[in-house]
């Protein structure tokens, strides 16, 4: 079987967008697993949390 261009291009789309399409699962199955709630609102909330007092000026 002699591999053409045409063959390799379209190998190469599929394989790319399985392997996509798969770290795209993965990482929406690790961001949304229900034991990851409390680190995901502890990240959300320290953005919040006024670590030093500020002056009166501001």
């Amino acid at each position: 079987m002699n591999l053409t261009h045409e063959m390799a291009v379209y190998a190469a789309k599929t394989a790319g967008l399985i392997w996509m399409l798969a770290f795209f699962l993965i990482v929406v199955l690790l961001a949304y697993r229900p034991s990851r709630k409390s680190a995901h609102e502890r990240a959300a909330r320290s953005v919040l949390i006024d670590r030093e007092p500020r002056g009166k000026d501001r």
